[in-house]
């Protein structure tokens, strides 16, 4: 007995009564045709997405480039005119470099310097009243970095002597050798001789210095280029 379903139709091979009748007239070539044109619309649509995207990656390749050369561009131009001010200022740069070498070498070009004119105005000081300097010279010892060695134990090492002759309306000089010997540097002053001018009435006198290291200049030292 067959079953009688109202409504759609299920799968099996009931009767169905109240269903849409459908009837497919068209061959079956026709169907396949359909999906073959649905197939062939998906296809060409994804080949203009990769085309598409093919182009905006060569665009975007193409700017890219466009964009290196312009930064290349730019900084071979920056070269060529830092090249140009180079070349105008290498009078500069030359001199600068000059400059910096005259300042290395200043530390070794003071080595063993007194500057002479204040130290006579430090000795003029210790002069007794009427005393005058007539005569004044120095010396100093070739390699002031090593003190003048002594074989006398009596006599201190020095970088400089000095020789100072002076007319004294006085023949005691102590006084004067005591002042002397509190100037800077100096580690001994030795009386000479003492003639008497009977013309004048007054005494020639004579005096030798010894000055150690503690009188040399030192005006490049590292600390004093500091300071400045």
């Amino acid at each position: 007995m067959s079953a009688i379903t109202l409504g759609r139709p299920s799968v099996d091979s009931s009767l169905i009564l109240g269903g849409t009748p459908r009837v497919r007239l068209l061959p079956r070539e026709v169907g396949i045709g359909q999906k073959t044109r649905a197939l062939r619309r998906r296809l060409l649509a994804g080949l203009v997405i990769v085309v598409i995207l093919a182009i905006l990656a060569t665009v975007g390749a193409t700017f890219a480039l466009f964009t290196a050369n312009a930064q290349l561009a730019n900084e071979q131009s920056r070269s060529s005119l830092l090249a140009a001010s180079r070349v105008k200022y290498s009078a500069v740069t030359t001199l600068q470099s000059q400059v910096d070498q005259i300042v290395t070498a200043q530390p070794s070009a003071d080595v063993g310097e007194i500057l002479w004119a204040p130290y006579l105005q430090g000795i003029q000081s210790t002069l007794p009243v009427g005393t005058t300097i007539t005569a004044f010279t120095a010396s100093t010892a070739s390699t002031v970095t090593t003190p003048t060695t002594v074989t006398d134990t009596f006599t201190p090492s020095h970088v400089a002597e000095v020789k100072i002759t002076a007319d004294s309306p006085q023949q005691p000089i102590s006084d004067w050798l005591d002042n002397l010997a509190k100037l800077k540097g100096v580690v001994a002053a030795t009386p000479g001789s003492v003639t008497l001018d009977t013309t004048t009435g007054h005494y020639t006198v004579e005096v030798d210095l010894l000055v150690n290291s503690e009188a040399l200049s030192q005006r490049f030292a590292p600390a004093k280029a500091a300071k400045k």
